[in-house]
């Protein structure tokens, strides 16, 4: 299995209107709406301020992480620092974005949006997760330069509330690749992260979040270069 990060354009479905990432919808050949170089643009723009800084374009986030929609067009439209690259944002593109995110990064609930999970500690942010009871093994990305401190001190949240892990280890490969040219994979034994006390939950389909994975739930270290052979 290749590792790949490639961000696919939006269609929507001139039939049924939905958004999609297929270029055939209902059966027939759907309407471009958002490409990839855009799409991943304002992706990562509404990651970093609702996950971040929401006050860099005076959103006024609620203590679960909740803004309007309308406010974060508003915002990245006339108040980002780099607002005359978005002026063509609509709040449509803001949802399609949102539904379609392949790590569920976002949440949708009636006219306000907020970020899943990731958020910094400076915001005072408290978000009810499902607890996992059932994940044995989950996996982390990372650079092999911290290799040497997390086996002393296991994996910590740092500047964020939660430790970010993953039920496929393709996906933290390509985490480990953001923050280093020469990552690795951590395999993590989830019973064992469990039997400290810590509590495991879902933030998405894929995502997982702890407080802190001891050292000692840190079964094996896998190489990149291995799992993008398989």
């Amino acid at each position: 299995m290749a590792v790949a990060n490639n961000t696919k354009p939006i269609y929507i479905c001139s039939i049924c209107g939905v958004y999609t990432e297929e270029e055939i919808h209902c059966g027939r050949r759907t309407r471009l709406f958002l490409d990839s170089s855009r799409r991943e643009s304002l992706s990562k723009l509404m990651s970093f301020l609702l996950r971040h800084d929401p006050e860099s374009i005076g959103l006024k986030m609620d203590s679960s992480g909740w803004v309007y929609i309308d406010d974060l067009v508003d915002g990245i439209r006339n108040r980002w620092r780099n607002s005359h690259l978005y002026r063509w944002v609509e709040k449509e593109h803001v949802i399609a974005i949102a539904m379609l995110d392949p790590k569920g990064r976002f949440e949708i609930c009636g006219d306000r949006i907020r970020a899943r999970y990731g958020h910094s500690k400076n915001l005072d942010i408290e978000i009810d997760y499902p607890r996992d009871i059932e994940t044995k093994i989950l996996y982390h990305g990372t650079a092999r330069e911290f290799i040497d401190r997390i086996s002393i001190e296991g994996l910590k949240p740092m500047n964020r509330h939660y430790v970010h892990l993953t039920i496929d280890m393709v996906d933290a490969c390509i985490v480990g690749e953001r923050h280093s040219g020469n990552p690795v994979v951590l395999k993590i034994d989830a019973d064992c992260v469990r039997s400290h006390g810590i509590d495991i939950y879902i933030a998405s389909k894929s995502i997982r979040l702890a407080k802190h994975v001891p050292r000692k739930c840190i079964i094996e270290t896998l190489e990149c270069t291995h799992i993008k052979e398989l």
